[in-house]
């Protein structure tokens, strides 16, 4: 499918930048839900640094040493405790599942995203997603058993080796396979949603398989898509937690505060930015699959008929 992927990856880019309000009201949502979910978090934070030692160190640089001697402390802020942050992410997923269909569209379609289509096609495709969140969690659970099962091998191999190096290369190997399974089943999900949206499929078993045997027969194609702009956001992210650990003085605390909002806003554009791709090949695949009009001449037969031959008088 050269043709139907042509042009995807700038045309994604472009009408994500031309309809960006979208970005910004995610990011919005997201900064006013990470501000009351990580409240109780700080001020657990802010009892044990206040009388820790430790606390100078992570004030004036990022020592590893001591975040992780703040993970190990029975009341440790970085450990989910209470029901705020739980909340939160409920609420969130909630939410996405509400979005997810109302940035679709305008990307499908085409269209300006404006107030009332948002919401409306949020509303008509929110419980459709909730059942393909059910049949997402069926599927991630053999996953999650060979994530369970990779970390019983590697245990394992740690105790009958005296060298470190064959187990680290065995959780190495089986982490590649884990993530490219992860990353297959999220572009199957990803086309399921969009196939949803594009041709109104309410029967979430119908679009699985009509996006499997789509995403298998344009295996590359797709994936490609997907994994180009994660390389991008992955080297954003990477660029500026390099900044925030090397060049940013501890001090700056609006400083850091702007570097993290630009790390999640980056976030945000990118996987949009995977979603429109989507779209946009979903849409000219389509394109490509116009059928044969009516008036067309019948095709040809492959073989004749021979008649039978006329009885003797």
């Amino acid at each position: 499918m050269a043709e139907s992927n042509r042009g995807t990856f700038f045309s994604g880019a472009g009408l994500v930048w031309k309809w960006q309000r979208l970005v910004w009201w995610l990011f919005a949502v997201c900064l006013i839900f990470g501000f009351y979910s990580t409240q109780e978090m700080t001020e657990r934070a802010s009892f044990l640094l206040n009388n820790s030692v430790a606390a100078e160190r992570l004030v004036k640089g990022f020592d590893v040493s001591s975040l992780t001697t703040l993970q190990q402390l029975p009341d440790s802020p970085l450990e989910i405790q209470g029901h705020t942050i739980v909340h939160f992410s409920i609420l969130f997923v909630i939410f996405m599942l509400f979005a997810t269909g109302g940035i679709l569209a305008p990307y499908i379609l085409g269209e300006k995203p404006t107030t009332t289509a948002f919401f409306e096609a949020a509303g008509h495709h929110f419980w459709r997603f909730f059942r393909l969140l059910i049949y997402l969690v069926i599927v991630l659970l053999p996953i999650a058993g060979l994530a369970a099962a990779t970390n019983a091998m590697y245990t394992h191999i740690q105790d009958q080796t005296i060298s470190p190096y064959p187990g680290d290369h065995f959780a190495e190997a089986a982490s590649v396979i884990i993530l490219l399974l992860l990353i297959i089943v999220r572009v199957w999900f990803d086309m399921t949603q969009v196939i949803a949206v594009a041709d109104d499929e309410k029967k979430m078993h119908r679009a699985l398989r009509r996006a499997f045997t789509l995403f298998r027969r344009n295996f590359f194609s797709l994936l490609w898509i997907y994994l180009r702009v994660s390389i991008i956001e992955w080297l954003l992210f990477a660029l500026g937690l390099y900044i925030w650990m090397h060049s940013l003085n501890p001090q700056s605390v609006v400083a850091a505060f702007l570097i993290s909002q630009l790390l999640i806003l980056t976030w945000i554009g990118t996987r949009l930015w995977q979603r429109a791709s989507e779209a946009i090949w979903y849409r000219n695949y389509q394109a490509n699959q116009v059928p044969a009009p009516a008036w067309s001449p019948a095709p040809e037969p492959m073989y004749l008929p021979v008649a039978a031959p006329a009885p003797q008088q």
